[in-house]
């Protein structure tokens, strides 16, 4: 809501303008807060900017479009920096909502409104939970009660920057693959529907009978041509079956542990996940949360439901009075992670040993990453060499053939 008001500062100067927030009794909170203190305020009434969009219409337009993962980490680690400095919650959030553009802009507002209403902070981030992630909530609620919310803030920043540039790795080792892929099916096709109808159409003025790999070849020309729709429909239909699946709980299971089995992807999976449990775990524990609670939290966070599943179940057990250690024997945790969960029970320097783990982690990540990208330049040149050579030996076949 938004609210026209007139009023004076603490020098005496008459101050007039207008203000958003969620309701009348934030608006002169926020206002006093400033140091305007108010003769007269009331909701502004709506106006149509003749043809042209009002600030108010494009910040909505702007609240369309998620909030950025950088955004989130610059907000996090410029808050700390602000708390450090001895600025007040809403103080922080004021100078924030300045430099902020979009929906995150608003977010910030509505924060400072809700502060100003009464609300701690953590309460006002419950309403932002999906953005924000339940990691962040939990820590940023655990630091409050122990006063210490500019050290939480600053370890949810490193956890959030260390998932992003783990994602940025993965999504360059992929890339690679997906692109020569997508150069080979391309390549093939132009062969198949530019290149080889010559040919046939060559042959049929002869009157010469094509080699077999010709036929081949002619065949799948005329196959791509006339009944390219089948491979459309077979394409879709799949892509239906594999999303229906994924949504329902027993198929993602099947499909996440297929993942899992799978090759070096797997290993790249379960390296990525066992470095988010690591990194999860030491800056929740840090932050004074439970173990039981933080390892619900983690498995939130753990996209492969295999592994998920396992970190809930260690959880249940240690909820149930089993000891850490023997709770994390289970079938898709590395073993590295159990043997050093027991470690650190036994040395009573939990958080350090997550932190060493998460190191060794990130590392076996950025190693997996490196073999992934290095293993497919020779599988690329392979398949795409395999492809062009396949026609070319076809063409020269051909070649002899009416020559002879």
């Amino acid at each position: 809501m938004k609210f026209s008001y007139n009023g004076m500062t603490t020098a005496g100067e008459v101050s007039s303008g207008s203000v958003s927030a969620v309701d009348h009794d934030a608006a002169i909170a926020k206002l006093q807060k400033k140091g305007i203190y108010i003769t007269d305020i009331r909701e502004s009434a709506s106006t149509a900017d003749k043809g042209k969009l009002s600030g108010d219409a494009l910040e909505q337009l702007a609240a369309i479009f998620p909030v950025k993962n950088s955004q989130k980490i610059f907000f996090f680690r410029q808050f700390a920096l602000m708390i450090r400095s001895g600025l007040s919650v809403t103080e922080g959030l004021n100078i924030l909502r300045g430099i902020q553009k979009g929906r995150m802009r608003m977010i910030i507002d509505d924060l400072s409104d809700q502060i100003s209403a009464g609300r701690s902070f953590s309460q006002a981030l419950e309403k932002y939970e999906a953005i924000f992630s339940p990691l962040a909530l939990h820590m940023i609620r655990s630091a409050e009660a122990s006063g210490e919310l500019e050290p939480a803030l600053v370890r949810i920043a490193d956890f959030m920057e260390r998932q992003a540039e783990t994602k940025s790795q993965l999504i360059s080792a992929m890339t690679y693959p997906a692109v020569v892929l997508l150069m080979t099916i391309g390549i093939f096709i132009f062969l198949m529907t530019t290149v080889i109808p010559k040919f046939a159409a060559f042959f049929e003025k002869t009157g010469r009978t094509p080699p077999p790999e010709m036929l081949q070849m002619m065949g799948i020309s005329h196959f791509l041509q006339h009944s390219w729709w089948l491979i459309v429909l077979l394409l879709v239909t799949l892509s239906v079956a594999i999303t229906v699946i994924y949504k329902n709980p027993k198929g993602r299971l099947w499909i996440d542990l297929f993942l899992l089995k799978t090759p070096l992807i797997g290993t790249m999976i379960s390296a990525n996940s066992m470095s988010q449990i690591t990194w999860g775990l030491s800056s929740m524990l840090q932050s004074g949360i439970s173990v039981v609670q933080s390892l619900k939290i983690v498995s939130s966070l753990i996209n492969n439901q295999m592994i998920a599943r396992d970190i809930s179940r260690a959880a249940e057990d240690i909820l149930q009075g089993g000891d850490m250690g023997s709770s994390f024997r289970k079938p898709h945790i590395e073993g590295l992670i159990q043997e050093m969960t027991l470690v650190g029970e036994r040395t009573g320097n939990m958080v350090q040993v997550m932190k060493d783990a998460g190191k060794f982690y990130e590392e076996r990540v950025r190693s997996i990453t490196k073999a992934l990208a290095g293993a497919m330049e020779p599988i690329s040149m392979l398949l795409i060499g395999g492809v062009v050579g396949y026609v070319y030996f076809g063409f020269f076949k051909s070649m002899f053939a009416v020559s002879g």
